[in-house]
């Protein structure tokens, strides 16, 4: 069981005898059932019959995994009975930081394996701090095997980029675990690619014995080079045992972008950047023994037109017309153009030609002159080669060409009238052997965004939409999309994993549906109590049921006879019952004439961008209303509403009512997921902005998957890209992360003007800006056309040649050649406009501010924004990959008073207690952080504020600055509720010895290390922060000294104590913006420690 159904990744599945052209349609297929999983499912889901669940019983089972590195099995056929809740599910992550300091934003990525003779599933987790993981899995409990999980580590010999002393080292940090595993003759290979090109990246892949878990052997693509990530759009390794006599057989991949340096007799010490490769598998131990590189992989590798991007099929055997056999595979990239190499000869390398069996180029468009690219993988049945080929910025149909004797069509047989934009589908085949055959796919253009469509064509006539989920989206919607998704099809099923869900598709009205609970009475008022009564028509039907208005799970109360209701309520059920399909909930509520009605609140809890109103009503006569936002329970002493509640952060609010005469009502709870109120906001990348009408691109402007290209690696090229209707420039905040591949020039510029959104300037050194008018541009110039320099940036106004005068990068931690992805962090207050850049990889900044009317220069308080990118006798491939833009100034936490809710967000323990921010309250084992939610910046600050610690015994609490996350919490007790957190520092007040660092201690403390020891010991100096005295903090930093002060405001004659320590903040976070706040924590003792007020400015 393996990605796209087989080891030559041909993605059919021939032994499919219940679905076929006939029944497939959204009469008689749809939507069956519907599970919700955590977190977003890349790998495909892997099917398994007839697996023995301890306790269980036999099942057809579908597995499974996550970002979030949950792994699940599910039954395939119902989620009636037990079967509504996974068979078993496993968090694989072996982190055992507290939540909150953890991102599980990568998790499981690539499809695993399974071995079904041994009924293990092989899979690779990732975690912080940049751990892969090796697990096997045995599929019957979700339980480790094998003395997993193993840690993944090798190197190589090599001189490449990131080798040190002649070796060359597998840094996880810079590298992804996407393309699918392969398991062969008992050895389990496991490939890498690049974190979206930043760093020291290789390819790599590492062989391990399937029944040990033991490395055997470690494989690197360019190790004395650089790039040629193996990533092929998550699709798997290829392979085959092609000879009895080497039972080990030989597998088959593409690589990414990188430089190709190889030659024949080939050799494991060479670069195969932009390549096709077979390497010999014998013993486990992998030998490179053939390779295919495009002529002009060069032009393709600065365009970065990966042939990787596209994962390798190997194709039947075919008689050619000459007579001899031909065994070949095929091979697309992001160029479009369809490879058919032959697999005992693939072609090797020429300068001026391609040697293979047959190149064939889909039409191009577009500025960068791309075909229909794949990302992922095509799929092959009965002499067809289907992909979903798409051109960035563009859609196209799914496509079929016909593969006889070795040839293949010049043009499509058919193509999908349904369009596909980035990344297209990976297509999936069923059929019952040469007949029946179903081309299904997904297309998942918004992702994120909306649902994902499930389509199915006929495989001979694609143009034949047999089905659509879209023409019954209530019944059929497959969750909201995720790219890269692939369907898996077996036994009259169709599964389909996207985010945040698993979705088992098949033939309606074959499994009987559960009948839909009655309650009764149907909803009512009622004095003193209500008898409600529940039943399903279904025979022997189990109902369960919740009774604050959730929906029910199999987890939720039993019902075993009639409730009685006292207050009001709103009761939903189900039913359930074996062999059934899961039946929709019923629902009514119950009004109590005793108690007041329940509160409304104007707005939904839910996910929403920038500051909302929520207004809350009540029903009852004369009620009062009483809510909390920071997540307390309400009671009677709670504030009292009187005018829409203002929610500026992700705060859960809560809220009761009170009537005269009558019982308080039930509490209602509303979660707000805050976003930050960008003005736009494209951290997701540009995939959709053009086509959706946000942005315009001009010149040579194109997308690279998801990134916005400026200039795409060819010469005496200029783009320009904005975003489509003016916004404010008087004041505001804008961040972009850019990356220059293949950086030789010109350069480009984030650029303000007042003319349209389709200004663009020359090329070359005129970095498609020179010439636009009514403008302002900051530049990041790559060549020295006129004595700038070759690593510069400046500001330039007018249109004018943005060469000299310039500020030179030279010499600082910014080095615009080095294709990291970089960070630009600008803000503008209407007077200064100020640029720090962050180097990711190395965490280097550099900050500088130009002094600059901007709307009187553009003529207007409104301009349009966006980016211009120029080449000329040298090239660049120059990407922008998230942008964000908001007006004004962020604020900063200005709290002089004593604290309110706004833009402060609690997490653990602690709470306000008052105005105070109270990290513990005197009990034991408690643990709290707070921090202001919006970032601010670090680069230099002051920081003020008092506290006031009574009771106190254990432990203490921490000013904290940190890049985790506004709900970041570390570990309790000597740990202060900071231990753990990652990317910070943290300045201690502890008066707990837990490690020798005695009862009076201070001191700084980074990356979430344990603030015990070293430390500064304050018992010396005889001044006392836990005496109940009011003390007063001061904490200032200049861009290199962090300096605190303490005094007691109580007794001023105890004097002050001043410390400081050279610290370079944001390299050491990673930012020029952090979180700041505080954290704290008891243990087996306790402390009441007060934060009074707290103000942050900005010098």
């Amino acid at each position: 069981m393996t990605a796209h159904n087989d080891i030559a990744r041909t993605g059919q599945n021939l032994n499919e005898t219940i679905l076929t052209p006939a029944n497939v349609n959204s009469n008689q297929f749809g939507k069956l059932f519907t599970h919700p999983i955590s977190g977003q499912p890349f790998a495909q889901p892997l099917y398994v019959p007839q697996v023995a669940i301890p306790g269980k019983g036999v099942h057809n089972v579908v597995y499974v995994v996550t970002s979030a590195d949950y792994v699940y099995a599910f039954d395939a056929d119902n989620n009636g009975g037990a079967n509504a809740a996974p068979l078993w599910s496993t968090f694989v992550l072996t982190n055992t930081a507290p939540a909150g300091t953890y991102t599980q934003e990568f998790g499981i990525q690539g499809t695993p394996v399974i071995d079904p003779a041994t009924k293990t599933m092989y899979l690779v987790s990732s975690e912080e701090p940049d751990v892969f993981r090796l697990h096997a899995l045995d599929i019957t409990t979700g339980k480790e095997k094998f003395g997993g999980p193993e840690p993944i580590v090798g190197r190589v010999d090599g001189t490449g980029s990131g080798s040190a002393n002649g070796l060359l080292t597998f840094d996880p940090g810079y590298h992804r675990q996407r393309a699918g595993l392969l398991l062969l003759n008992g050895v389990l290979y496991v490939p890498f690619g690049s974190v979206n090109d930043n760093g020291p990246w290789h390819g790599w892949i590492f062989s391990y014995n399937a029944a040990t878990l033991a490395l055997i052997d470690t494989f690197c693509t360019s190790p004395n080079g650089t790039a040629a990530g193996i990533w092929m759009g998550g699709a798997a390794l290829a392979a085959e045992v092609d000879d009895p006599a080497k039972p080990y057989g030989r597998m088959f991949f593409s690589t990414g972008n990188g430089a190709y340096a190889g030659s024949v007799p080939y050799s494991n010490g060479m670069s195969f950047g932009m390549s096709v490769l077979d390497l010999d598998l014998t013993g486990g131990m992998m030998t490179v023994k053939d390779s295919f590189t495009p002529h002009n992989w060069a032009a393709l590798s600065a365009q970065d037109a990966d042939l990787g991007a596209g994962g390798t099929v190997l194709l039947p055997a075919e008689k050619q017309a000459s007579g001899t056999t031909l065994n070949s595979l095929v091979a697309i990239g992001k160029s479009g153009k369809i490879y058919i190499l032959n697999r005992n000869n693939l072609g090797g390398y020429s300068p001026t030609s391609d040697n293979v069996v047959q190149a064939l180029q889909t039409p191009q468009s577009g500025e960068q002159n791309w075909g229909a690219g794949v990302w992922g993988a095509s799929a092959y049945y009965n002499q067809h080669i289907y992909f979903g080929g798409i051109n960035p910025g563009v859609t196209n149909g799914l496509a079929a060409y016909s593969y006889v004797n070795g040839v293949l069509s010049s043009a499509p047989t058919s193509q999908t009238t349904e369009q596909f934009a980035y990344p297209g589908p990976t297509p999936s085949i069923s059929a019952n052997g040469a007949s029946n055959g179903i081309v299904w796919a997904l297309k998942n253009d918004a992702n994120g965004s909306g649902p994902a469509v499930l389509l199915a064509f006929n495989a001979n006539n694609v143009t034949d939409l047999l089905y659509s989920s879209n023409t019954n989206l209530e019944r059929d919607n497959p969750g909201l999309a995720l790219k890269f998704a692939v369907p898996t099809i077996a036994n009259g099923k169709v599964y389909v994993a996207e985010w945040g869900s698993f979705s088992t598709f098949g033939l309606l009205g074959t499994i009987p549906t559960v009948a839909t609970p009655v309650i009764t009475p149907p909803g009512d008022t009622f004095n003193g109590s209500q008898r409600v009564s529940i039943t399903s028509a279904t025979p022997g039907a189990q109902i369960y049921y919740t009774t604050d208005g959730t929906t029910p799970t199999i987890n939720s109360h039993i019902y075993t006879g009639p409730l009685t209701v006292t207050e009001t309520e709103t009761i939903t059920a189900i039913a359930n019952a074996t062999g059934y399909l899961q039946g929709q909930p019923a629902t009514a509520t119950f009004y109590s004439a005793a108690n007041a009605a329940n509160p409304v609140f104007s707005l939904a809890g839910g996910t929403y961008s920038g500051s909302q109103s929520v207004a809350i009503t009540d029903r009852s006569k004369n009620a009062v209303i009483h809510y909390t936002v920071d997540g307390s329970t309400p009671t009677t002493a709670s504030a009292v509403y009187t005018t829409p509640i203002h929610v500026p952060v992700t705060e859960t609010v809560q809220a009761l009512a009170t009537a005269p005469g009558l019982q308080p009502s039930s509490i209602v709870t509303a979660f707000y997921d805050i976003d930050p109120p960008y003005l736009f906001n494209f951290n997701q990348g540009f995939a959709q902005a053009q086509a959706l009408g946000q942005m315009q691109f001009n010149g040579s402007t194109d997308l690279d998957d998801f990134r916005l290209q400026l200039t795409n690696g060819g010469f005496s090229e200029a783009g320009s890209a904005f975003y489509t209707k003016p916004v404010n420039i008087q004041s505001f905040t804008t961040d972009f992360t850019f990356q220059q591949s293949n950086p030789n020039g010109d350069g480009f510029t984030f650029t303000i003007q007042n003319n349209s959104a389709a200004a663009l300037g020359g090329d070359g050194g005129s970095l498609g800006y020179a010439g636009i008018g009514k403008s302002v541009a900051i530049k990041f110039d790559l060549f020295s056309n006129s004595g700038e320099g070759p690593n510069s940036t400046g500001l330039y106004i007018n249109g004018a040649q943005p060469t000299a005068p310039a500020v030179s990068l030279v010499n600082t931690p910014i080095n615009l050649h080095s294709a990291d992805y970089t960070t630009a962090h600008i803000t503008y207050d209407g007077t200064n406009l100020t640029i720090t850049l962050t180097d990711t990889i190395t965490l280097g900044t550099w900050s500088h501010s130009f002094a600059v009317n901007i709307p009187a220069i553009v003529g207007g308080n409104t301009a349009y924004v966006g980016f211009t990118g120029g080449s000329g006798g040298l090239s660049s491939s120059q990407k922008v990959t998230s942008w964000t833009y908001f007006t004004g100034q962020p604020p900063y936490p200005n709290y002089p008073t004593g604290f309110h809710p706004t833009n402060m967000v609690i997490n653990g323990t602690g709470g306000l207690s008052g105005t105070s921010l109270q990290l513990t309250n005197g009990g034991l084992k408690e643990t709290t952080s707070a921090f202001y939610a919006i970032p601010v910046g670090v680069e230099s600050f002051t920081s003020n504020f008092q506290f006031l610690l009574t009771k106190a015994t254990a432990d203490g609490f921490a000013f904290v600055i940190q890049n985790a996350g506004p709900h970041a919490i570390g570990t309790g007790g000597g740990g202060l509720g900071y231990a753990s957190i990652p990317n910070s520092v943290a300045i201690k007040w502890d008066f707990f010895n837990n490690a020798g660092e005695g009862n009076d201690s201070t001191g700084v403390y980074v990356n979430g290390a344990m603030p015990t020891l070293p430390c500064i010991n304050l018992a010396p100096t005889g001044f006392l922060v836990n005496d109940g005295d009011l003390i007063g903090a001061q904490i200032d930093y200049d861009g290199t000294t962090l300096e605190w002060t303490i005094f007691n405001l109580t007794q001023s004659t105890r004097g002050q104590i001043t410390e400081r320590v050279a610290i370079d903040i944001p390299h050491t976070i990673g930012s020029n913006t952090a979180y700041v706040g505080f954290t704290g924590a008891s243990g087996g003792e306790t402390a009441i420690q007060n934060i009074l007020n707290w103000t942050v400015t900005n010098p």
